[in-house]
């Protein structure tokens, strides 16, 4: 019988004539009863106080968020999703293997190539040709040098004795680096093949320390910038490698800068291993024997089935798991990253706009750190306000535009809560008989200004926006718009009818060098600025984000359906939160027209075709897609009489 702490511990407290030490004793065995029961109670009331921390709860168990039977973390992921709700997206947990999946890609490579333990030798066995070949060139190993890895040795040798410092900078360090002896045999060596053996042996003992080396590109850095490396060199780089990754660096910094010379290793990138071994620790969670290979219990004898009840592919997961704990995450990590993410949502403020992009991107299944994740969130857009471009008119009037003579004040009225931008369209009267030069439009509280410089004849039309005016469709620079103050605000419209010379009032002082204007319009103008609605917000969602919404249609509660939901539960009271799903649909119009001209009668026909395809795309969505939309279409045409002189004629 073994000792427990617990009994122990009561045993010391006893007088010294008890045999409290002797574990065969009846007094000992008596106590361990209730020292077994102390210990228990210890451990289950530690498990709860764990239980109830994100950071340490687990999810041993569960059968799934909605399933009778859950674990530790479906339950505190209840207690916050109350209040809020939630997708099947948000409370997913998937027991497949992902990326992210593995937390050492390294280790576990090199136990599924090397191991020697039962279940590495059956899992290596049944990996795909391509799989194998991909853990076998990751290891370290292959990038050692040996006489087989090289495509002329003889020539790399003659490479290395000609540098110097100005001529080759690599081939010169490396040659300082030769042991005495072989820079001895490497001096009279004659250039002519086979290379003597020492020499050999010499070279390729040296190019295997330069693979520990963690110098060799700091010191050689300007001659490997001018190098076009690899994408598994340009990724090691990054991470400033130790250890194995060292050796795997340097090995393929030395490829590239000897091509002729070295043979290729095809030492694949990180990430690539990890998706070859996520295909085949994937296909393995449908194996019916791993249970057999992994299952060890010394009192039990081994069932050949999986006991009764239980989903392989769970049971395989979780065998995986146990067998390379250092190695592969827990399949419910990411659910405790989702649970924290929440929190965090909820500590900032799930009702701010970073808040709800968050949440609505969490719901959406967006919910990791990777580029592509990153990518997706920011499709995601809030505008507030529901800004809606509004055409002012002058007041207690229906007409939205100003006719206004020159040097006319016109008052206009922005109810935003801040300055705007606005777009000033001009349109020059028909029957005005003169020019105007330089003209302005002016604000006559702050005398900001907008000009254009330049000529504007009957019928011209004028658009300024920002630094830009066009007339007639042409565009000019301009110095900029001046922002549409809050409030009422006075303007006016000035302009010269001479140029050189502007409009202006009877001045006795310096009347040789001003116009009179006339009483007549000159132009009719229109102001238009984004008006904002107050309490107002609207969510814009890409109905189509690759790689997180392709499968919406499996979810048995449609994501879509519950974000307005969730977004209720969480944004203030009184503000309408609207929901926009955007989706591009592409038509192809194929127009084709003729013109045919006969001298007399004068007669023309416009042969006109329009072939429109509209397609509904049902895939990724066979249930089908919902239009709210109306099509309408509307030819028409005109007919109109044109003459000629007698002198014009077609040539």
């Amino acid at each position: 019988m073994e000792k427990r702490g617990k009994t122990t511990s009561i045993t010391s407290r006893f007088p010294h004539f008890y045999d409290g030490a002797n574990v065969e004793s009846l007094l000992y065995q008596f106590i361990d009863v209730f020292g077994f029961l102390l210990e228990q109670g210890e451990t289950d009331l530690l498990a709860v106080m764990r239980s109830h921390h994100v950071d340490t709860a687990d999810n041993e168990g569960s059968q799934g968020f909605i399933a009778a039977q859950k674990g530790d973390l479906d339950q505190l992921f209840a207690l916050y999703l109350e209040a809020l709700g939630g997708t099947s997206q948000l409370v997913q947990v998937s027991h497949q293997f992902s990326p992210g999946s593995i937390k050492n890609v390294s280790n576990l490579a090199k136990k599924l190539d090397q191991g020697r333990d039962e279940l590495s030798q059956y899992l290596r066995s049944q990996l795909d040709h391509d799989t194998k070949s991909l853990l076998e060139r990751y290891q370290v190993a292959q990038a050692q040098f040996n006489l087989e890895s090289f495509r002329d040795l003889p020539g790399l040798a003659i490479q290395l004795l000609v540098a110097t410092v100005a001529t080759d900078q690599l081939s010169h360090y490396l040659k300082i680096h030769l042991p005495p002896e072989t820079l001895e045999l490497l001096n009279h060596y004659d250039g002519f093949p086979p290379l003597p053996e020492p020499l050999q042996q010499g070279l390729v003992q040296t190019l295997n320390q330069q693979l520990v080396n963690p110098s060799l590109y700091r010191k050689n850095k300007p001659y490997f910038q001018t190098l076009t490396l690899s994408k598994a060199a340009q990724q090691l780089l990054a991470q400033q490698p130790i250890g194995e990754d060292r050796q795997r660096l340097n090995r393929l910094l030395l490829e590239a800068a000897y091509p002729d010379y070295i043979s290729p290793s095809h030492i694949p990138t990180l990430a690539q291993v990890e998706q070859g071994l996520i295909k085949g620790l994937n296909h393995s969670l449908q194996d019916p024997l791993l249970y057999q290979k992994t299952y060890q219990h010394p009192d039990q004898p081994q069932s050949q089935t999986l006991p009764a009840g239980t989903d392989r592919i769970i049971q395989n997961r979780q065998l995986l798991e146990a067998a390379y704990p250092n190695e592969i995450a827990k399949s419910y990590a990411p659910y405790r990253e989702r649970l924290k993410g929440l929190i965090h949502i909820l500590r900032q403020g799930a009702a701010t706009k970073p808040g709800i992009i968050d949440l609505v991107a969490a719901n959406l299944g967006i919910l990791e750190d990777s580029p592509a994740a990153q990518a997706a969130k920011k499709t995601i857009q809030i505008q507030e306000f529901m800004p809606r471009l509004t055409q002012l008119h002058p007041p207690n009037q229906p007409e939205h535009r100003y006719l206004l003579t020159l040097r006319e004040e016109f008052e206009v009225y922005n109810p935003n809560p801040q300055p705007e931008e606005i777009e000033i369209f001009l349109a020059v009267q028909p029957s005005l008989p003169v020019v105007l030069y330089n003209l302005r439009i002016v604000n006559c509280d702050t005398e900001e200004s907008v000009t254009y410089q330049g000529e504007a004849r009957a019928s011209d039309v004028l658009s300024f926006r920002e630094n830009t005016v066009d007339v007639n469709g042409k565009p000019y620079a301009t110095e900029g718009t001046p922002l549409l103050p809050t409030d009422t605000s006075r303007w006016r419209l000035e302009a010269e009818l001479a140029e050189g010379y502007p409009l202006a009032q009877f001045d006795q002082q310096r009347f040789d060098q001003a116009t009179f204007g006339f009483s007549q319009p000159v132009a009719s103008l229109e102001m238009r600025f984004y008006k904002l609605t107050p309490g107002v917000f609207e969510v814009k969602i890409p109905w189509d984000i690759p790689g997180f919404t392709d499968k919406f249609h499996e979810a048995g509660d449609h994501p879509r359906h519950q974000i307005a939901g969730i977004i209720d539960n969480v944004k203030a009271a009184g503000v309408l939160g609207m929901i926009t799903y955007e989706k591009r649909f592409q038509e192809t119009h194929e127009i084709v027209a003729e013109l045919t001209v006969e001298r007399s009668p004068f007669r023309e026909e416009h042969l006109a075709e329009d072939y429109l395809t509209i397609s509904s795309v049902q895939v990724p969505y066979p249930e089908g897609v919902v239009h709210e939309m109306s099509d309408n279409l509307l030819t028409c045409g005109v007919f109109d009489y044109t003459g000629f002189d007698s002198g014009n004629r077609f040539a």
